[in-house]
């Protein structure tokens, strides 16, 4: 399979960063492609202007956007790594959502009725949060961010979501619960 794993995060060490390398290893070791994205560290622009809107409805896309997307075109499955901030993904993330999964690349309408582009791909969300799981499962955080980003998004867009996982209290978890952590990422990327 191919994967596309888009990652967001702007320290280039903090653990989200070992989770895209053991996620990646895991994969590759697997027998899979993987591409990685690093949002912070290409660049990217995440602001949609009203010209690129526009432009979308007409199916014109720019340069940056177009190598994006033809990233997901060859891909299988994409899969976001990104800490939870404010109770959702970080801006960064949210600008390239924004941008790449346009108009008449993800998804096209039928009047009102949306009409899927991104057929036959999965995709998979690995989170990091600094309050304890527990906390986010107990006052529904994970089921209103998975309702934001897993059916607002993927599914809207054809997506099939296979995993949505959150790691809580990352900031002050012993080094055993991150290794933990890394092993469930290390048996998500073995599934495949």
């Amino acid at each position: 399979m191919n994967h596309v794993i888009v990652y967001c995060h702007p320290a280039k060490e903090s653990f989200n960063m070992a989770l895209v390398e053991t996620y990646t290893e895991e994969l590759k070791k697997s027998g899979h492609t993987v591409a990685v994205r690093n949002l912070y560290s290409s660049g990217f622009q995440p602001v949609l202007t009203q010209e690129e809107y526009e432009q979308s409805l007409a199916f014109m896309y720019s340069t940056d956007i177009k190598k994006e997307q033809e990233l997901l075109t060859w891909c299988d499955c994409l899969t976001l790594i990104y800490p939870v901030w404010w109770g959702g993904m970080p801006a960064l993330l949210k600008g390239y959502i924004d941008r790449v999964f346009s108009y008449g690349f993800a998804y096209e309408l039928d009047g009102e009725e949306p009409i899927p582009q991104l057929k036959g791909k999965s995709a998979v969300s690995i989170c990091t949060t600094g309050t304890p799981s527990e906390i986010y499962e107990k006052n529904g955080m994970h089921h209103a961010m998975n309702l934001a980003r897993d059916h607002s998004i993927f599914e809207f867009c054809g997506m099939e979501v296979k995993r949505s996982i959150y790691f809580g209290n990352v900031i002050h978890s012993p080094e055993s619960e991150r290794e933990r952590m890394l092993q469930c990422v290390r048996s998500l990327g073995s599934s495949f």
